[in-house]
């Protein structure tokens, strides 16, 4: 039998401490052979906070785990006995059985979790009309209003006044700081 990926309801915010233990379980039981890998689809998130940039980690689908498993009753039983895990997602109501992943789904997930060291995304911590003053390039020192969020560029369009007139500038989130 092939093993297909399934995906798992957890309690939200216990996805680490269920992974961790349903993997002591199946080396508890001996039946490694069994299952795959356990993922907990996350990604790499640079934040801008008042201006110091730092990294967090982001569940993408908050409260599920997917785990990769030759399905039969020992194993949906070992892994619905976890504590914390409320069911298997997709399982049909006649005969409770556990539907499998589509291929594309899990190639998505698995390119999340190979990309999610490389392509970090930078949120906006900004909105229209925040006072911000330029850090770094032709205008630092500058202070100015956020007029326009590019979040597809990850830029700001601030207007600064040069010469006693309002222009518009466009600068990266990391670039300007929140003015207090």
């Amino acid at each position: 039998m092939a093993m297909k990926w399934y995906a798992v309801h957890t309690f939200s915010g216990q996805e680490s401490n269920i992974k961790k233990n349903l993997e002591q379980l199946i080396e508890r039981e001996g039946v490694q052979d069994k299952f795959g890998r356990i993922l907990i689809p996350q990604r790499t998130v640079q934040t801008n906070v008042r201006g110091k940039r730092r990294t967090v980690v982001q569940n993408l689908f908050p409260a599920y785990l997917i785990i990769e498993m030759e399905l039969d009753e020992l194993t949906q039983h070992l892994v619905t006995t976890i504590q914390g895990v409320t069911h298997f997602g997709g399982t049909s109501r006649q005969n409770k059985v556990p539907v499998p992943l589509r291929q594309s789904e899990v190639d998505v997930l698995l390119g999340v979790e190979s990309q999610s060291t490389q392509d970090d995304v930078i949120q906006n911590p900004y909105i229209v009309g925040d006072r911000v003053c330029i850090k770094e390039g032709p205008f630092k020192g500058f202070d100015g209003s956020v007029e326009e969020i590019l979040t597809e560029k990850n830029k700001l369009r601030v207007m600064v006044s040069v010469f006693g007139r309002p222009t518009p500038v466009e600068l990266g989130f990391n670039q300007v700081e929140a003015v207090s």
